[in-house]
């Protein structure tokens, strides 16, 4: 089993912590930024709509990555895949080596809920590294708003789940 889907990446003090920090930042982050905040795809929108109009460019959002505006936005992001699509929060239990344990909170889908033969098929894929297995970094699809051309948009993150946005 890969490393993160194994129990310590779905709880741990590091994930725990920053959840916790987030869901309690909610409220007030939502007090800041009116509107209906009810975890829809359309209130993804709203969100792309915040994120660009409080940067101007990437360097600025990144600079302001561990502020609480993108940091509960980025938690708001994820939260909406965790409801909307069944996906679950992942991270490392320590900061360290490999392609995942630098990285803040990711959102994924089980593996553990694929059959024998949808796990051979994804395998088979990963060791091409042709994966297109469900994953998301929320802050950096925030940041990415910067960098990709205008067609792109925040709510592409859910197309990568059956049935889309």
């Amino acid at each position: 089993m890969d490393t993160i889907d194994s129990p310590e990446w779905s709880d741990n003090p590091r994930l725990n912590g920053w959840l916790a920090e987030q869901r309690s930042a909610f409220p007030a982050w939502r007090e800041q930024a009116p509107g209906a905040w009810d975890f829809t795809p359309d209130s993804v929108d709203r969100l792309e709509e915040l994120v660009r109009g409080a940067f101007s460019s990437y360097e600025e959002a990144d600079a302001a990555s561990d502020g609480p505006l993108l940091q509960v936005a980025a938690w708001y992001l994820g939260e909406v895949q965790v409801r909307g699509h069944g996906a679950e929060w992942r991270c490392a239990p320590a900061p360290g080596p490999g392609r995942f344990a630098k990285i803040r909170p990711l959102v994924t889908l089980s593996k553990e809920r694929l059959d024998e033969d949808e796990r051979a098929g994804l395998r088979e894929l990963e060791e091409l590294y042709e994966s297109d297995w469900p994953l998301c970094n929320p802050l950096d699809e925030l940041l990415a708003l910067f960098l990709r051309g205008p067609d792109n948009h925040l709510r592409d993150v859910l197309d990568q789940y059956a049935g889309g946005s």
